[in-house]
């Protein structure tokens, strides 16, 4: 017949029990760290990736508030540049206006002048040819008298005007 030997038995149920005692002890901590391990994993790369496209959206966004940014620069530098020109063109017509109303002033007051000038020639001529005439009907009648005559009426009003 079959003997049973009984320290067969006894390492038997020892290694049972080592089983059930390493199950309880080990097995299932470790088993149970490494699903919490899996599940963190799992967890960081979700989150790694919503960060990506969050990134990626604030990329995205800066890029679009760049463009909008130098679209406004430029739009603001045409606009500069329009009222720099409109400026200057007012400035340059209204110097043109000006340099007008100065040459009709100078004109007119040139005319003004020369009225002036002349009225005053004209009375000394009046003078002259009244002085003349006077000491022409005076004296003899005689070229060369007439001629020292007008020098001599020449002479003092030029020493008169002195």
């Amino acid at each position: 017949m079959i003997s049973i030997n009984y320290m067969f038995i006894i390492v038997i149920l020892n290694f049972v029990l080592l089983l059930i005692i390493l199950n309880k002890l080990l097995y299932k901590p470790i088993k149970q760290f490494l699903l919490e391990r899996q599940k963190k994993i799992a967890n960081d790369i979700d989150q790694a990736k919503a960060s990506r496209e969050e990134a990626g959206q604030l990329v995205q966004q800066k890029e679009e508030e760049l463009k909008t940014s130098a679209e406004e620069v430029r739009k603001m530098k045409n606009a500069a540049r329009r009222d720099a020109e409109n400026q200057a063109s007012e400035i340059f017509k209204s110097a043109k206006t000006l340099e007008k109303k100065i040459l009709k002033d100078t004109e007119s007051q040139l005319v003004h002048e020369k009225d002036k000038v002349m009225k005053e020639i004209e009375g000394e001529i009046a003078g002259l040819v009244t002085n003349l005439s006077a000491k022409f009907l005076a004296g003899k009648i005689d070229d060369k008298n007439d001629q020292e005559l007008i020098e001599k009426m020449l002479s003092e009003r030029e020493d008169e005007s002195k």
